[in-house]
Parts: C-alpha cells; structure tokens; sequence
C-alpha cells in the first residue's frame, strides 16, 4: 500500500515538473544542430528471387504472397540539422546509420517433392537472416503545429555498408555470409526511401539563456525500397526485389543560438516585391513579435559630413565662441582622436550634441589634416553679404591655423567673393540668409582627403532593430487605428495611424534587467462608417544578450536642392551601397531646416530619392530581400538647432541607417 502511495506521488511530481517545463515561455532557436539515437522495428518484403542456390529449393525462393516475411530491430542514430524557412516550416538534413536487419522465414516449398501445392500440406520453413546497414542521407520538413508538437516527411538516399544474409534451411545445407544478391543478378549499392512522422519539442535551458538545448521524442515510419535487383522478366514494381518498412522511435537532443537569426517581420524589397501576410478572416488584426528578440544596445558607426564652412556673427571678424579652440598643448592631444571619434552615447536624446561637438572642431580636424598630409593646402574663400569684414574672417581663420596648428601660411590662400553656393530664395527671410552666407569655405582642397567625414562611434538604445509588425490589411473602409501595449508595470501607446500597417517599438518595455515578459496588445479600428471595433491578444518579448550594429550615413543638401544623385551619386556607390547585404534592413529619413514652404514633402521627395536609386542600383548588383523604409520627418525633428546657419544647414540632410 505504501509502495503504491509513493509511486504515485512520485507520478504527480515527475508531472508537475514537467507541465512547469513546458509552460515556460519558449524561445526562438530557429537553427540546430544536433543528433539522433532510435532503433528501427523492421517489417520486410521479400520479393521471389533466386536467394541461394538450393537443389532442393529449385525456382527460387519466397514465392508465396505475404506481407511480412520476418521482423527485427536494428540502430538508427547520426547528426541532424535543422533551420527555419518560416515559422511554421522548418527544413533539415540528417546523416545517419540505418540498420534494417530481421530475421525472414520462407515457407514456399512443401515437403516431399518440392513443388508447391495449394492442398493442406506441410512446408519447410526456411529462416533467412539479413544484416542490412546504410549510411542515409535524408533530407525532410517539419510542419509545426505549435511551439513544440511537428508533424515530419522527407525522403532518403541510402548507400550500402553490408547487404549479408545467413541462409538455415529445413532439412537442408546451411549456407552464412552470402551476398544478397547471387552473382549475375543486382545488388543495389543505393537505396531511396521516405518517411514521416512527428516529435515533441522539450526545451532543456532557461528561456534567456542565449544557447538553447532541445530534446525531441520522435517516432516515425519509413519505408525502403530497392535494396536488391530482380530475377525474372515479369518483376517490374519498384518493390518486386526487396523492401522494409520499418516503425522508429527514438530522442534527438539539439542545439542553437537564442534568439535566432531570422528574416525581419517586414515584408522584404525585392525586385518581386512579396505581400505582407493578410490577418485571418474575421481578425482586426496581426501582429508579429520581433523574432530577434529586443536588444539592449545597437553599435552605430557612423560618417559625419564635416560641411566645410565656418559661420560669423554680423559686424564681427573673431571666430564665435560656438566653434572649440584650443591651445598648443591641446591641439596635441586632439591629434590622437582626430581620426576616429568614439563616443558613448546611451541616451538617443544626447546624439545631435555629439554631431553638433564633431562640426564645431572643424578647425581643428582641418589644422591637424592639414599638418598630417605633407604639401597640403586649401583656400579660405570668404564672403560677407554686409561686404565689409570677409577678408578679416578669412584672416581670424588662418592665424588660429598657424598660431594652434603651426599650419604654414602659403598653405592657407585667402580669396573673397559673393557666397559660392548661396543659400536661399527671394522668399527667404533676408536676415536668416544673411548669416548663412556670412562665413569663410575651406575649398580648393589638396589633397582631397582634407574635406573626409569624421567617423563617430556610439552606443545607444536600439529601436528598429526590434520593431514589431501590426497590420489592419484585412479591416475594410478602415479610416484610423491606434494601439496600445500594457503589461510588466508599464504601458505605451501608438498612433494613431490612417495606413494599414505600421511597426511598433517596444523598447523599455521589459525592466533592465529582465529576461522576458508577457504583454498584452490592444488595437482600437475606425472605419470611415464610424463604426469602433478593439482587439486584444498576448505576446512575449525576450531580450537578446547580442548587440545590434548598424551603419549611419548622412547626405548633405544646399538649400532648396532636391536631386541627392548628381551630388552624391559617388559617395552612394562607393561607400554606402557596398555594406548593404541580402537581407539588410535599410532605413531611409528625410530632413529639412525651418526655413520655407512644404519641408515634409521635401523630406519625402530626397527620402524617396535616395532610396528609388539604392533599390535599383542593389538590384542590378544581385542583392535582394533587402528590407526598406522611407519616411519624412521635415522640421519636426531636427538633428542641430534652427536658431544657427551650420545647425539649418545640417538639418537639410537624409539619413540612411543601414542595419546588416
């Protein structure tokens, strides 16, 4: 009674944990590698064949019609491989031994004379003992039904290791160690065969830990064909000569990477540009987790344009207290960051003060290139619309030069003349322009290489790395549409939007130092009816321990100019396209100053530019799946200041983040 008592607490205990297990939330591994160790239950076909030579067993042997001529068990164990193509279909490759040994027995022949006879008789029953082994190559797809339960087919191709059987007949020769196929007849060195089945997933490690062990019971059934020729002309199936169906069930345990590198919720460019998945019928909406996980931090590396222009206030020839000037002894410890310029930046808010930090050494990045490059020179070309003090900013320019940077003076040409290119329109506010075009131009630059941008590197939040996907596609006559996302203490709100699909950033949504969480998503639809209609459904957010890295470009514009192609078509081609690699995510922001009429068009227009030419130019060099975005930010939020000439200038910008 207490035996009975224990086993069934031990029961309840095995059970609970295992239900605890299963119902902790599972991660994304969507590559594997691992192995499998079963064993093969063998049912077999023997086909009517010549097997042995026999006098007493004359015409061949296993004539009489059965469907199972013997059974036996054999290894079936390799190494697997297994990758997402979606989130429902998996493809992998196994490598395998697969042994189809059994023990056959043929009762074909009556006894006495050897012919058979369909009168109640007796039958010499003669055992037959093959030992079949292969090295399987199979490749298959699994259909999940879920996170854990699939459903599994494919096919395999199996070459010989050993094809011998052991004839003991009745009254008769024992013969051992025989081919399996007599001399003069077929033995097929390879074999085909296909299978299917199901298995369980069972995740071993912790959701957040970032290597994931898997453990999956399978069983199956499998059939092969082919494994011996035929002997006789009326013998044309596939399966005529000998064929093993065979019953596996074994464990496989598996590893990979969490989360797992997979394509991004959005739909990718290509040049067949593929459809967003639709909601199911009847549902307001669909949402996609970020399949990647949230990540805590993105490395951007990013090129900033020194715009080579140095502004003055009007009446005055001193360089303004905005630009850093520094003594002798510092300009020697700028030298050893001039070249490349990092910077920790984990707060978003905090990054127009590092590019604003970059611009306002611009004399000091032009006083050390131009003391690192032997023969280099430039001219300093001065203009002043009030025409009085050009020549006294160029001068101010060229003393800090030499006095900081012992730049010699015949390195530094001093010219004058109306601003080259001139900002502004006969729309332009007069006074803003004025301090635009008040300024002194390094230009005429030996060697090149003098005007390079500055690389900055930066550590912050990451954002569009994780975004999630949301889309209404399926809502008819839909006029507006918000979310909201709640759960963990915290909650957000989007929107609200009028296009049918938008993405979502869930950052700061899980605490610092948490793992994972479970989240609960609201939509409120508008249609143009009028008629409201919300949804609600959960979903899990796990962060990463990688680290996005992103790429950041920017794309400088004169004023009013819309066309970046004739200007920067070079740099695109050379610098910005070659980091773009199939399945990059390339985000695309058009900016522009506070200055003028319709700067969100304007934004779009260079947004859309730039992008029309990337998408053509990754084409033509066979680059796809590609994921692209586009949007217009205008004077809404701008990079630097608009209460300065270089932070207007600056503003008249695209940005192109390009995340490999």
């Amino acid at each position: 009674m207490h035996g009975k008592i224990r086993l069934i607490v031990l029961v309840v205990m095995i059970v609970m944990t295992l239900s605890d297990v299963l119902a902790q939330l599972q991660p994304v591994v969507s590559t594997r590698w691992g192995a499998l160790l079963g064993g093969n239950f063998n049912m077999a076909g023997i086909g009517w064949a010549q097997w042995v030579n026999d006098p007493k067993r004359p015409g061949g042997q296993f004539g009489s019609k059965v469907y199972n001529d013997g059974q036996g068990g054999g290894l079936y164990g390799g190494l697997s491989f297994q990758t997402a193509i979606t989130d429902a279909l998996h493809f992998g490759m196994r490598a395998m031994y697969d042994n189809r040994s059994l023990l056959a027995t043929d009762e074909s022949y009556r006894k006495g004379d050897g012919v058979q006879s369909a009168e109640a008789a007796t039958y010499y029953s003669d055992d037959y003992r093959f030992t079949m082994s292969y090295v399987a190559f199979e490749p298959h797809l699994k259909f999940y039904l879920g996170d854990n339960l699939h459903l599994t087919t494919g096919v395999g191709l199996g070459a010989s290791i050993q094809q011998k059987f052991d004839y003991t007949p009745e009254e008769s020769t024992e013969q051992k160690d025989l081919d399996v196929a007599r001399t003069g007849t077929v033995k097929h060195a390879l074999t085909a065969s296909g299978f299917a089945g199901a298995g369980y997933d069972i995740f071993l490690s912790d959701p957040a830990a970032s290597t994931q062990w898997i453990l999956t019971p399978f069983v199956e059934a499998s059939y092969m064909v082919g494994q011996r020729g035929t002997n006789f002309a009326d013998q044309n199936a596939f399966n005529d000569g000998m064929s093993t169906v065979s019953i596996r069930g074994g464990v496989s345990l598996a590893f990979g990477s969490a989360p797992a590198v997979m394509p991004a919720a959005e739909a990718p460019y290509s040049p067949t540009p593929t459809p967003t998945p639709a909601p199911m019928p009847g549902k307001l909406f669909r949402a996609t987790e970020p399949r990647e996980g949230v990540y805590a931090k993105r490395i951007e590396r990013a090129d900033f344009p020194l715009r080579p222009y140095v502004f003055f206030d009007r009446g005055s020839a001193d360089i303004p207290d905005r630009y850093v000037k520094l003594t002798r002894d510092q300009a020697r410890g700028f030298a050893n960051t001039a070249s490349t310029t990092p910077i920790d930046v984990s707060d978003v808010e905090q990054r127009p003060k590092v590019q604003r930090n970059v611009y306002y050494n611009i004399l000091n990045y032009m006083g050390w290139r131009l003391t690192s490059n032997p023969g280099a020179s430039v001219e300093l070309y001065a203009s002043d619309p009030d025409g009085r003090s050009a020549r006294a900013m160029a001068e101010s320019v060229q003393k800090y030069l030499v006095d900081v940077w012992g730049v010699r003076p015949e390195q530094l040409k001093i010219t004058t003349g109306d601003p080259e290119p001139r900002s502004g329109t006969a729309r332009s506010s007069s006074a803003r322009l004025a301090d635009e075009n008040r300024r002194v131009q390094f230009r005429a630059m030996q060697p090149d290489r003098l005007g390079a941008r500055v690389m900055v590197t930066s550590v912050r939040p990451a954002e569009m790395e994780h975004q999630m996907l949301v889309d209404l596609s399926a809502v008819p006559n839909l006029s507006s549409w918000g979310a909201r996302i709640e759960g963990n203490g915290t909650s957000r709100s989007f929107g609200p939007f009028t296009q049918a699909t938008a993405y979502l950033d869930p950052t700061g949504l899980l605490q610092p130092n948490q793992r994972s969480g479970k989240f609960t998503l609201s939509v409120n639809a508008t249609t143009r009816d009028g008629q409201t209609r919300t949804e609600s459904e959960q979903l899990t957010l796990v962060r990463t321990d990688q680290e996005s890295t992103s790429l950041r470009h920017r794309l400088n514009f004169e004023f009013n100019e819309e066309d970046p192609v004739a200007r920067s078509k070079n740099f695109l081609l050379t610098d910005v396209i070659p980091a773009v690699r199939n399945g990059s995510r390339v985000n695309i922001y058009g900016h522009t100053d506070e200055i003028g009429k319709a700067n969100l068009e304007l934004s779009m227009k260079r947004a859309d530019q730039v992008m029309e030419m990337m998408k053509q130019e990754l084409s033509a060099r066979g680059v796809r799946n590609v994921k692209f975005t586009s949007n217009a930010v205008g004077e809404d939020e701008p990079l630097f200041e608009n209460d300065t000439p270089e932070g207007r200038m600056y503003n008249r910008t695209v940005v192109i983040d390009i995340i490999p």
